[in-house]
């Protein structure tokens, strides 16, 4: 072969050996950014050596670095003064490094023009600072100046492995010739065509969801035992994909500037067993997000050829949800929590929606639009949208929304005719929202029944002489409730806050949070309460109170209940089943005035010392306290129902 290059070159058709050198140069870069990485965790292990460290043994093979001794470098690299460290192996490294960097540059220094002989001039000056041998202690500068992709700070090696691989993918594609489903392809075997073939059916499959954003351009060639792929799936230096693929296993290096959006690629992969590594953070300069950029290697090893196949085909398919991932989780953060806004991405990828339909009506304009003519209370620009529907309602309606954007789209449908759709979905939640926020009630409701009838079992049990542990695990059961209940107390005032009926709302679960607060108390109490002989008719008034109180949080749970039918143009027998309940709690407070009457009056009657009268005081006055404040929340409910109706 060394021949047969040797009578090109004296033929005058160096052009000839183009392709294989550029394939060479393709497996020097992913080397010389082994090495890279290598040097920069060698310093950080060195600098802070309590720490543990990956010893990239599983970044060397898939980068085809055959000398397995390199694995022994990070945790042998020591700090011997400041700024200078002692790294095993550093000869071999540096040779190595300066032989990556001579392949990889090769194929690129073979045009002519400016720019080459700029390149070729940064070459020689950028390899003249690596040492040409012995074991010295390395400094920290010389580890920077290699590894550095911040362009304020200077030219690196780095920088010029990222703009000779720029040029590489251009090259590669001039040289390709033969496409495969869209792949621009050279020097395959007939095995490699049916695997790319595969990834490009994934890739294709999505590829309408981009729209006319540019990217998932892929480029395919083999390198000794190894098929590689690579896409573009992003336009920032540090945004790279590249696939290996040998025999059955599929090794994947990815870099990305943003951590989420890589850890939301493995998700999108989790449904087959790939095997990631730790992932590596460096130093990318201030063109990046917080001047990092993120590496990960996984590898998948298939049982057979079909799955290999089916997994690259779903590869493939997943790539387009990461093009202007980081924008569109942005726009989100308007209206979502942060971690509901990976939720709607992962959403919208797993339904192969996908959010750049989204972006390309307007992104988040497109929402606050709906908003505009939907909310009648005021909005302000920026507020998040799920203090007003609420978190699960207003994700729901995010994922609606980026389905109907993409689906439009797709159909060559009106842009003005998706965003009015948009609009009235909208409007919909809005007036389903006062419907959520009746049914957040009658679930407090529900849990105060609960309560109303612990107390009246716990006075019961003291009535006849029963175990105590039952009152104070029933006490303990109450208190658990009221914890559930401030919750819904708080969703209620949260998801209030912009919405028109909000004052309703906030005032009826206030009076009926009271309620339970008091009968909460009230089984306190039950466990202080004394169940001697003397006591019985005491317990039997307290007992006959608590009943009243069980009835009437029962009828309060009917009117809450009846008051989501109650509506404009409602029946007459409609309006009858909210209004009985209603009036059927107002008779029982002031059955419960009197009942509370009688009770005063035994107790005094029959209390034999003071803190037996006081603790049955406080039982009697709490209990007729939430027959009171059952009372004011069905006065609430009425007064706005009717208005409600009127208006």
């Amino acid at each position: 072969m060394t021949e047969k290059k040797d009578i090109i070159k004296e033929l005058g058709e160096g052009q000839l050996l183009l392709p294989g050198l550029v394939n060479a140069a393709l497996v020097a870069n992913d080397r010389v950014k082994y090495y890279f990485t290598l040097l920069q965790t060698a310093r950080s292990r060195a600098e802070h050596p309590g720490r543990e460290f990956p010893d990239l043994k599983a970044e060397r093979e898939t980068a085809g670095v055959d000398e397995s001794f390199l694995d022994n470098v990070v945790t042998g690299t020591e700090k011997v003064s400041p700024g200078r460290y002692r790294l095993p192996f550093s000869s071999d490294i540096f040779a190595a490094v300066r032989a990556a960097m001579e392949d990889m540059a090769r194929p690129v220094l073979m045009r002519e023009g400016a720019e080459t002989d700029e390149l070729r001039s940064r070459l020689g000056r950028l390899l003249e600072g690596l040492p040409a041998g012995g074991d010295e202690p390395v400094p920290e500068e010389l580890i920077m100046r290699l590894t550095s992709a911040d362009r304020d700070a200077g030219d690196s090696l780095h920088l010029l492995v990222m703009d000779l691989h720029k040029r590489l993918n251009a090259l590669q594609g001039e040289l390709s010739k033969d496409v495969i489903d869209g792949a621009r392809t050279y020097l395959l075997e007939e095995r490699d065509r049916e695997l790319v073939r595969s990834f490009m059916s994934g890739v294709n499959r999505t590829a309408p969801l981009k729209f006319e954003h540019p990217g998932l351009g892929t480029t395919a060639t083999r390198a000794g035992p190894k098929l590689l792929l690579q896409n573009d799936i992003g336009t920032t230096d540090a945004h790279v994909l590249v696939v290996n693929i040998e025999d059955s296993t599929v090794s994947i290096v990815y870099t990305d500037v943003h951590l989420s959006r890589l850890m939301f690629l493995h998700g999108l992969l989790e449904k087959y067993p790939v095997k990631w590594e730790d992932t590596l953070s460096r130093s990318g300069g201030a063109r990046f997000e917080s001047g990092m950029y993120h590496l990960s290697v996984g590898r998948f090893t298939a049982k057979d050829r079909d799955e290999l196949k089916a997994f690259l085909a779903h590869f493939g398919s997943r790539l387009v949800f990461l093009i202007d991932w980081n924008r569109a989780r942005k726009r989100f953060r308007n209206f979502l929590r942060k971690k509901d806004c990976i939720a709607a991405l992962r959403w919208a990828a797993d339904n192969d929606v996908g959010h750049m339909g989204f972006l390309k009506l307007g992104g988040e304009k497109l929402v606050y639009e709906a908003l505009e003519l939907a909310a009648r209370v005021p909005l302000r620009y920026g507020e998040p949208l799920y203090q007003i529907l609420g978190r699960e309602r207003t994700l729901e309606y995010i994922q609606w929304v980026l389905k109907t954007a993409t689906s439009g789209l797709l159909a060559n449908r009106s842009v003005l005719l998706i965003q009015d759709e948009i609009k009235a979905e909208l409007l919909r939640y809005f007036r389903s929202a006062h419907q959520g926020l009746m049914e957040i009630c009658t679930e407090h409701a529900s849990v105060t029944t609960e309560v109303a009838t612990a107390v009246r079992d716990s006075l019961l049990g003291v009535h006849r002489g029963g175990s105590s542990s039952f009152v104070t695990r029933t006490a303990k059961r109450a208190k658990r409730w009221e914890s559930q209940a401030d919750e819904l107390v708080s969703k209620v005032r949260g998801l209030s806050k912009r919405a028109e009926s909000g004052p309703f709302f906030i005032a009826l679960i206030t009076a009926a949070d009271d309620a339970l607060d008091y009968l909460e108390e009230a089984c306190f109490f039950a466990t202080l309460a004394p169940s001697g002989p003397g006591s019985k008719g005491i317990h039997s008034e307290l007992v006959g109170m608590s009943e009243l109180a069980v009835k009437s949080s029962q009828e309060f749970l009917r009117a809450l209940h009846a008051a989501q039918f109650v509506q404009k143009g409602c029946t007459r027998e409609e309006m009858q089943d909210f209004l009985e309940p209603v009036d059927r709690v107002l008779s029982l407070e002031r059955e419960s005035d009197e009942a509370l009457r009688r009770t005063q009056k035994t107790i005094l009657k029959e209390s034999s010392d003071f803190k037996e009268l006081s603790v049955q005081f406080e039982l009697a006055r709490s209990i007729e306290e939430a027959t009171n404040s059952f009372m004011k929340s069905v006065h609430i409910m009425r007064d706005y129902i009717l208005d409600m109706v009127n208006r």
